[in-house]
């Protein structure tokens, strides 16, 4: 066998009454056999000059990322599912330290400890949770709100729902107002009142509405009505139908246009416009 200051591979043919993976007596060194009968052959003491390099290295970088070695170790009086629970809030991903007068990296990022081994597995594994859990409730949320803005604007009687001089509730008013009474849901229930140019004006359609809404349901079954500080959102039924009539009267007399290629003034030489007669 060689074994020099280095790592070498040599060629070696078991002998019949060796055992499989048995080095021959008289050999030193870490011999480790493979399938084609050749092995490796490391010095014991390069093999405890790598494993002190190892170490060397491994156990600045451990500590640096807040590991302890060995990894076992944990302070006095904690226990290690303590240990790790106080751990598994630290955040994934790369932290940013100060060196040489510059972040890295430049934009925001965790400066704490790094997550232990344990913990980064996890989060790998199951990517990209906890964070698609807070993306759901933000979408959630967005949702919620802009249903619950949809219902504010159909439960509101906006100023085209009053007249404008008496500010009592028009036709539109109250068809708006009975809608909001039988067909609403019951937890959307409510009448907003757009408020008024006046206090005086604002109150008043307030105890008209509260008094159709007694007429329709009863004393005892009208909804919260309240006032509501707003413009309306769309235009009234009166303008749109003004404004569809104007257009209907306004339109230009249907005309049909000559065939393509055919002359201008009428058929062609010899078409009299007539259906061609029978034999």
């Amino acid at each position: 066998m060689l074994c020099h200051h280095r790592m070498v591979s040599i060629d070696f043919q078991p002998t019949p009454h060796m055992n499989d993976g048995e080095s021959p007596a008289g050999r030193t060194g870490t011999e480790i056999f493979n399938s084609g009968g050749s092995f490796m052959c490391l010095d014991r003491r390069h093999s405890a000059i790598l494993t002190a390099l190892l170490i060397t290295v491994l156990v600045p970088q451990f500590a640096n990322a807040g590991i302890r070695w060995p990894w076992g170790k944990r302070p006095k009086g904690i226990s290690k599912q303590q240990y790790y629970s106080n751990r598994s809030g630290d955040p994934v991903g790369a932290r940013q330290r100060l060196f040489h007068g510059k972040y890295w990296p430049p934009y925001p990022r965790p400066t704490g400890p790094p997550q232990l081994p344990g913990h980064k597995y996890h989060a790998a594994h199951y990517w990209p949770y906890p964070y698609q859990c807070q993306d759901r409730h933000i979408v959630r949320e967005i949702s919620k709100r802009q249903i619950n803005n949809g219902w504010v604007v159909a439960t509101t009687l906006y100023d085209y729902h009053f007249d404008a001089d008496s500010h009592e509730l028009n036709r539109a008013g109250v068809m708006r107002l009975r809608w909001i009474l039988k067909h609403a849901p019951e937890s959307r229930r409510f009448a907003f009142v757009q408020a008024a140019t006046s206090n005086d004006a604002s109150q008043s359609r307030l105890t008209y509405v509260q008094n159709e809404a007694t007429a329709m349901v009863g004393d005892g079954n009208i909804p919260p009505i309240m006032l509501r500080v707003t413009t309306p959102l769309g235009r009234p039924a009166l303008e749109v139908d003004r404004i569809r009539r104007a257009e209907i009267d306004t339109q230009p007399s249907p005309r049909i246009s000559n065939p393509l290629g055919a002359p201008a003034g009428g058929g062609g030489s010899g078409d009299s416009g007539q259906l061609p007669s029978g034999p």
